[in-house]
């Protein structure tokens, strides 16, 4: 016996049915692995008996028209697109029709207004995001201006004072880039009523305390992530401050940090908590491990999307959270959970090729760039860790005009745990940094490569 609602259930069912009969590839593919669609009756059944999915069998496998219920595109209103296989120039899109694309505002503002109170509050919203990705809203005013910082900032200038807030949209290294940029131009954030929004990748509690502090963030102003997968839509999970206040509790404790995240937080950078709707998406965590976490696996609920992905794993490794489980854990280290802490939760780590040789993660040495704001001020944020056998070099870019300081390369490592301090910490001036020299926003930054077997 499942112990998902009738509702959730009978919506997964509905969309799994149309995408087998009405999207050829799925059909392939369920053919392939000998599903028979009358067996497929309940959640237990639909887990056990469909294909997983991913980029290599489906976007790389076969053409558009495949992936599409009915055979054909139809009339869409907006194609996203991949950031390309780490360069690869393997792509995956995402077709939205035109009444998606109304539901997708929906839902984005559904959040947005959990958050931010937009529907009440006059908004700005300054979409940075890259490579073309945009969005519209019912209720927000929505400025989307890609990688420019010097756009954005002046959008600022020229229109936050007639809003009653502004929410900043952006990677986190993006944001860097546009907070060191608005300094520049001597803005003062204060003046307005500023809200972030993150995308892309994964980020710690220094990067957020610091980022807050740039954007001169007060107590009821936020720092927020949220996660969007080119293929499947924007904002499918995202955090909310009771789930910030979650992973707050835990990173300044360890013991609760490991109970409730089953990790050691010495040695690896907390997973994102976020909630999701479950009315748009069902998540799974498959092939789990000792530690409760697998890949995450996602299904499309509606049953009017161009491209009805069913099982799509997402290259991110989560672990499925459950409330009660976690207040019964907070209890017992005698912390108090937020009250409104959504019910459907998941932990996420972020990509299994983030996991390090030394067992560490990628997101440890993102945020001890962050741990002493005067030594973030001269950084870009974009740094590469080279492992050679068990040695670690970390090679990390100066912002423009400035010069390396002892002082910059000591407070980066007196953020990282000794056990996995790197050998040697070199601090490139911005012009001959060379991973990224005069970085590309455009495309998402790489900080490690894992060796090829």
């Amino acid at each position: 016996m499942n112990q998902f609602p009738k509702q959730i259930q009978s919506q997964l069912l509905q969309a799994f049915q149309r995408a087998a009969e009405e999207m050829p590839a799925y059909r392939e593919l369920c053919a392939e692995h000998g599903v028979d669609v009358g067996r497929v009756i309940d959640v237990d059944s639909f887990s056990s008996l469909c294909p997983l999915l991913g980029r290599a069998n489906t976007f790389d496998r076969f053409p558009i028209d495949r992936l599409c219920a009915g055979g054909i595109p139809g009339d869409l209103a907006q194609v996203l697109t991949s950031s390309g296989h780490g360069g690869s120039g393997r792509f995956s899109f995402g077709l939205t029709g035109r009444e998606q694309s109304a539901l997708n505002e929906y839902f984005i503002d559904l959040a947005m207004d959990e958050a931010f109170q937009v529907k009440s509050i006059k908004t700005l919203t300054v979409n940075c995001l890259p490579m073309g990705v945009f969005f519209t809203s019912h209720c927000m005013t929505v400025a989307n201006t890609s990688v420019r910082e010097d756009m954005a900032v002046a959008l600022v200038q020229a229109f936050g004072k007639y809003y009653g807030q502004i929410i900043l949209v952006c990677d986190p290294l993006f944001m860097k880039r546009l907070t060191d940029h608005a300094l520049e131009k001597s803005l003062d954030w204060s003046q307005y009523r500023v809200n972030a929004v993150l995308g892309e990748e994964i980020f710690g509690e220094r990067y957020r305390d610091y980022i807050a502090h740039r954007l001169g963030l007060g107590s009821e102003q936020w720092v927020m992530a949220s996660l969007g997968v080119a293929e499947l839509g924007l904002n499918l999970c995202y955090e909310t401050p009771s789930t910030i206040a979650l992973r707050r509790s835990a990173f300044g404790n360890p013991e609760f940090a490991h109970a409730v995240f089953g990790i050691d937080p010495s040695r690896m950078v907390l997973p994102m908590v976020y909630s999701f709707n479950p009315q748009r998406i069902f998540v799974e965590s498959v092939g789990l491990d000792d530690d409760g976490y697998g890949q995450m696996t996602v299904s499309m609920l509606d049953t009017g999307l161009a491209v009805p992905l069913m099982r799509y794993q997402t290259g991110d490794t989560i672990r499925l959270l459950d409330v009660a489980t976690l207040d019964e854990v907070a209890r017992r280290h005698g912390i108090s959970l937020p009250a409104d802490l959504p019910q459907t939760l998941l932990a996420l780590k972020g990509r299994d090729k983030e996991v390090l040789p030394n067992h560490s993660h990628v997101g440890v040495y993102k945020d001890a760039l962050y741990a002493d704001w005067e030594a973030a001020e001269r950084l870009t944020g974009a740094f590469r860790l080279a492992f050679s056998g068990e040695r670690l070099e970390m090679h990390v870019q100066l912002n423009r005009c400035d010069e390396s300081d002892e002082t910059v390369g000591q407070a980066i490592r007196r953020a990282i745990p000794l056990p996995l301090q790197p050998e040697s910490l070199v601090l490139w001036p911005y012009d001959r940094f060379p991973f990224g020299n005069g970085l590309d926003y455009e495309r998402k930054f790489t900080y490690y490569v894992y060796p090829r077997s």
